[in-house]
C-alpha cells in the first residue's frame, strides 16, 4: 500500500508538471509579438511550428485548455480519492467527518501547489523568454493538436458561437499596432538603452504625430532674396546670414516665391540674374506628416521646402534639420532659432520669442501638464488661446502650470516676445494667483 501511495504522489507532481508546461506555453504564445512571429517562421522547425499555432489562436488555446483540464482533473482524482485515504487514519479522532476532511485537506494543499508551481510560476517564466518557450514547444503542441482535432474543433466551434453570443468577432485576433505611447512607456523602462538611444527612439516615435505646421519656420521670421537685387549683393547677404539657402521672391512676397538659391549658386558669373539662378522649390502642404516630410525629402534630394496651407498661401518653410532635430533633438549653432534664441534671467526667467515652439519647452525645463486644449503650436498662440483675444498692448499675463507668461512686446497683430517666470522664483511669486488656504 506504502509503494501505491508513492505511485501516486509521483503521478500527481507529473501531472503538476503537465499543467505547467501547458499554462506556460499558453503564455509564451500568446506574449509573441509579430516581428517575433515573423523570425519564428523564417527560422523553420519548432520555432515555425510555434509561430503558425500563434496565428490561430483557436487551435492552440484549445489544445492547451484541453490539456490542461485534463491534468488538473486527474491530478484533483488521484489526489483526492488515493491519497485522503492516508490522512483518514490521522483524523479517526473526527469520526464520520474523518473522510471528508481528509479529502478538503488534500485538495487544497493539491490546489495551492497547483497555482503555484502549475501555473503562476511557469506563466511568470514563459512571459520572460516566450520566444525560446514556444520553440521548444512548437512541435509537441502540434503533434497534440492533430491528435486532438476532433475535440479543439468541437470546442473551436463552441467558442466562436460563445464569442459571438457576447457580441464579440470570433474571426479577429488581438491587435498587433503598438501605440506610440506604449514605445514610449517601453523605452522608458528598458534597461538596455542609453539616455541617448531613448532620446532618439521617442524624437522618431513623436515624428509621427506631428505635421509641418508645428514644426516649421513662420513666413515672418523667412530670411529671404529679392529677385531683382544683384547676384553679388545677395552672395553677401545670404552669406552673413548664415543660412546656406534662400529662397528667392518677388517684392519680399514668400507667396510669390521664384524658387530656391544655395550659396553655392551665388559663386558663378555676377553677370548672370538672380531669378536665373534659382532651383525649383519644393511644395509640402502644412497638414502633411513630419515623417513623410522626411520620406520626401529623401525622394526628392531636397534640403529645403515651402510649406502651403489649404488655400494656397507660403506659411513659412522646413528643412531637413528641422525634422532631424525633431528625431535627436536640437542641433546647436550659431543660427538655431529656438532653443538658442531663448534669454535666460537671473532670477529663473525667460524671454521667449513668441514664434517659440510649444513643444520644445521641455527643452529649456518648461513642462507645462495642464495647458489648455486648442489649435496652437507656438507660445505666443497658447496665451492668445489663454487670453481669449490677440493682445494689442504689452503687459498682459496669463497663469500657467507653475509659471506665468506675460507679454513683453508686441508687433502689430503678432506676439514677438514673451517672459516666461517660475512661481517659485522671486519675481514670480508676485505675479501667480495666491493658494488656496486649507480648511
Amino acid at each position: 500500500m506504502v509503494g501505491d501511495h508513492w505511485i501516486q504522489l509521483v503521478l500527481v507532481a507529473v501531472l503538476i508538471v503537465l499543467n505547467a508546461l501547458f499554462a506556460g506555453s499558453e503564455m509564451a504564445l500568446v506574449s509573441l509579438r509579430e516581428g517575433q512571429l515573423r523570425r519564428m517562421e523564417q527560422q523553420g522547425g519548432g520555432a515555425a511550428a510555434a509561430a503558425a499555432l500563434a496565428r490561430d489562436p483557436n487551435r492552440f488555446l484549445a489544445t492547451i485548455q484541453i490539456g490542461i483540464t485534463l491534468a488538473g482533473f486527474l491530478a484533483s482524482a488521484t489526489a483526492a480519492i488515493a491519497l485522503a485515504e492516508v490522512l483518514q487514519p490521522a483524523l479517526g479522532f473526527l469520526g464520520r467527518a474523518a473522510r471528508p476532511v481528509a479529502v478538503v485537506g488534500v485538495t487544497l494543499v493539491l490546489t495551492f501547489l497547483t497555482l503555484v508551481f502549475g501555473e503562476l510560476a511557469p506563466k511568470r517564466v514563459a512571459m520572460q523568454h516566450a520566444e525560446r518557450w514556444a520553440r521548444v514547444a512548437g512541435r509537441p503542441l502540434t503533434v497534440l493538436a492533430s491528435i486532438s482535432r476532433p475535440f479543439v474543433w468541437v470546442l473551436s466551434k463552441a467558442t466562436d458561437l460563445g464569442v459571438r453570443l457576447m457580441g464579440g468577432d470570433p474571426h479577429r485576433h488581438r491587435g498587433d499596432e503598438i501605440t506610440p505611447a506604449e514605445v514610449r512607456d517601453m523605452v522608458s523602462v528598458h534597461r538596455g538603452f542609453t539616455a541617448e538611444q531613448r532620446l532618439i527612439i521617442a524624437g522618431a516615435v513623436e515624428i509621427t504625430e506631428r505635421v509641418l505646421r508645428e514644426v516649421l519656420i513662420p513666413r515672418r521670421n523667412v530670411f529671404t532674396l529679392d529677385a531683382d537685387m544683384p547676384v553679388e549683393v545677395a552672395r553677401k547677404e545670404l552669406a552673413g546670414s548664415g543660412y546656406s539657402r534662400a529662397p528667392v521672391v518677388r517684392r519680399r512676397n514668400l507667396d510669390d516665391t521664384l524658387g530656391v538659391v544655395h550659396l553655392r549658386d551665388l559663386l558663378a558669373d555676377d553677370a548672370a540674374g538672380l531669378a536665373d539662378l534659382v532651383r525649383p522649390a519644393l511644395l509640402l502642404p502644412d497638414s502633411l506628416h513630419a515623417a513623410d516630410a522626411l520620406r520626401r525629402f529623401k525622394l526628392e534630394h531636397q534640403q529645403f521646402a515651402l510649406v502651403v496651407d489649404e488655400h494656397g498661401a507660403v506659411d513659412g518653410i522646413v528643412t531637413l534639420e528641422d525634422l532631424l532635430e525633431e528625431v535627436v533633438g536640437e542641433i546647436y549653432d550659431e543660427t538655431d532659432r529656438d532653443v538658442m534664441a531663448v534669454q535666460q534671467g537671473d532670477d529663473g526667467d525667460m524671454l521667449l520669442p513668441g514664434t517659440f515652439p510649444i513643444h520644445d519647452l521641455p527643452d529649456i525645463g518648461v513642462n507645462l501638464d495642464e495647458r489648455p486644449g486648442g489649435d496652437y503650436i507656438t507660445i505666443a498662440g497658447l496665451v492668445i488661446a489663454m487670453l481669449g483675444h490677440v493682445p494689442t498692448r504689452t503687459g498682459e499675463i496669463v497663469h500657467l502650470d507653475g509659471w506665468t507668461a506675460q507679454v513683453t512686446s508686441v508687433d502689430r497683430h503678432a506676439i514677438t516676445e514673451i517672459r516666461l517666470r517660475p512661481c517659485g522664483g522671486p519675481a514670480g511669486d508676485a505675479l501667480c494667483p495666491p493658494k488656496p488656504r486649507a480648511g
